[in-house]
């Protein structure tokens, strides 16, 4: 399993659950497309040692790395990073980090 992760705090004025709710729409368009096998939406609750850690985490997961790059493809196509559910969810987020992991 690959995982794609992403920390990000909603733009300033911008309310938390808005911020979600588009996440979710995107991440649902993406998984009915077959283009993801799951995701979890986190709210870090404690940033322990990392303080200038966003305030949320998404975790989407793909079978494999042909997976991910096919999806990251599709997403790289013309019109598809600022419109639609992804141009929606990006409008809210301020802040974003981004990682890559696989089970170990």
């Amino acid at each position: 399993m690959i995982s794609y992760s992403v920390f990000f705090t909603p733009k300033a004025g911008v309310e938390d659950v808005a911020a979600v709710a588009a996440t979710r729409r995107f991440l649902e368009t993406l998984k009915a497309g077959g283009r993801l096998r799951g995701y979890r939406i986190l709210r870090v609750t404690n940033s322990a040692s990392f303080p200038a850690l966003p305030r949320f985490q998404v975790i989407a997961d793909f079978a494999s790395q042909e997976e991910l790059d096919a999806t990251m493809a599709f997403m790289q196509e013309p019109g598809k990073v600022m419109t639609g559910p992804h141009g929606e969810m990006i409008a809210l987020v301020g802040e974003f980090k981004v990682s890559f992991a696989a089970d170990a």
